[in-house]
């Protein structure tokens, strides 16, 4: 973590695929690039889908920031959808002339004004799938609205993500612990939290120990439970 700027927040890919729910491999094909081709002919190079927080030739392997996270959560629930990468290429250069970011899903911008943006940067595109949720009333309000839901933003785009929905008491905030999963009231880790169980034996002990509310500390637990669910998945 030394390499942590403050207010960014940084993850390892493989942290940031579980806390999006998805593979690490393709979640560093998106920040890196890939190359492609059919057997017997050149290799065609895909461009990375935006440029990471931290530049990859500089980082000890692949790390993100808290925006990168959002992207990669939107852009990975629209893949869950089946709507193909170079549709996505698509949207995300639309949306970074329109609102003139590099990342353009984690703004402000995107979440107040994200219905309009998403009707104006899918005009015209023929991905069937598109079409499809389309006609069943909207793909931003089924697909990526839901993915909005848990964040807070600031003037210029996401800040926190609160991790279990619908609660306000596990959160990712760039500007605490790197932006690593923690009790909002107490700045804790859910790592350390569920260490701490594993080795005082109960929820009590460390209640205790810490002079934490014992719901703070399940929840603590069912936010690393479902990170251990992702990891198995």
């Amino acid at each position: 973590m030394t390499q942590a700027a403050y207010g960014i927040g940084i993850y390892s890919a493989p942290e940031a695929a579980r806390m999006v729910g998805m593979g690490a491999q393709t979640l560093r094909r998106w920040l890196l690039g890939y190359d492609h081709g059919r057997k017997g002919e050149p290799l065609r190079h895909e461009q990375p889908l935006w440029n990471p927080q931290y530049d990859p030739e500089e980082s000890e392997g692949v790390l993100l920031g808290f925006r990168d996270l959002v992207e990669a959560r939107i852009v990975n629930a629209l893949r869950s959808k089946r709507i193909g990468l170079q549709t996505i290429r698509i949207c995300m250069e639309r949306a970074r002339e329109i609102i003139g970011q590099d990342r353009p899903f984690s703004t402000s911008q995107f979440k107040t004004d994200g219905k309009n943006i998403f009707l104006e940067i899918t005009r015209d595109l023929d991905e069937p799938q598109l079409i499809d949720l389309k006609r069943k009333q909207g793909v931003f309000r089924r697909v990526v609205e839901p993915s909005l839901a848990d964040l807070e933003f600031g003037p210029d785009g996401a800040e926190r993500w609160w991790l279990l929905h619908g609660k306000r008491t596990i959160v990712a905030d760039p500007e605490r612990s790197f932006g690593q999963p923690i009790i909002a009231e107490h700045g804790i880790t859910t790592a350390r939290i569920a260490e701490a169980v594993k080795a005082e034996g109960s929820i009590e002990s460390v209640s205790k120990l810490y002079e934490i509310k014992p719901r703070l500390i399940r929840d603590a637990l069912a936010y690393q439970s479902q990170l251990g669910l992702r990891q198995a998945a």
